[in-house]
């Protein structure tokens, strides 16, 4: 599924002359302004994989998806301008809701990315760490895994949103 993240765009104000005339004269002015906008690039985000959550995979509860060494990783590719930097951002902590009730789980995102579709030396996106590039050919691989506490889950299905944000920098 593509989707279309961001578009960026740079205004550029420009004001040219005014004058006034002398004292004992019509003030005039003379005021042109332009205004342009130009659209950098998109970036188009597509889901390969969604995350895949067992209950068998649980270890005391706990089900926890390694963005850098599972199979269960979700798995998108941004597409954008070749080489072009950018920034990714996401919350870490996002509720699921049981979809037939009201209850609800915590799930605790990891999010590992790597301009090379390698998902073992894929970089753990932290604070300190959510600048990257795209590589030759407009691609950044995205593998999306996490933890959740399930000792409390009433059996069901659960959804909810994951919101990633890449802007170019």
């Amino acid at each position: 599924m593509r989707k279309a993240l961001k578009d960026l765009v740079i205004l550029s104000f420009l004001s040219l002359g005014a004058l006034l005339y002398p004292l004992g004269s019509l003030a005039q002015s003379d005021v042109s302004v332009s205004i342009n906008a130009n659209i950098i690039s998109s970036i188009d985000l597509i889901t390969i994989q969604s995350i895949q959550l067992s209950k068998e995979e649980a270890q005391d509860n706990i089900i926890t998806i390694d963005p850098t060494t599972s199979i269960n990783a979700g798995k998108m590719i941004a597409i954008g301008t070749p080489n072009s930097d950018i920034t990714i951002s996401f919350l870490e902590r996002r509720e699921l809701t049981r979809n037939q009730g009201t209850e609800s789980l915590i799930f605790n995102y990891a999010v590992a990315g790597n301009d090379q579709d390698d998902q073992s030396s894929a970089q753990i996106l932290d604070q300190e760490n959510r600048d990257f590039s795209f590589n030759d050919e407009g691609r950044f691989y995205l593998w999306i895994g996490g933890s959740i506490d399930i000792s409390t889950a009433t059996p069901g299905n659960y959804s909810g949103d994951f919101t990633l944000e890449i802007e170019y920098i």
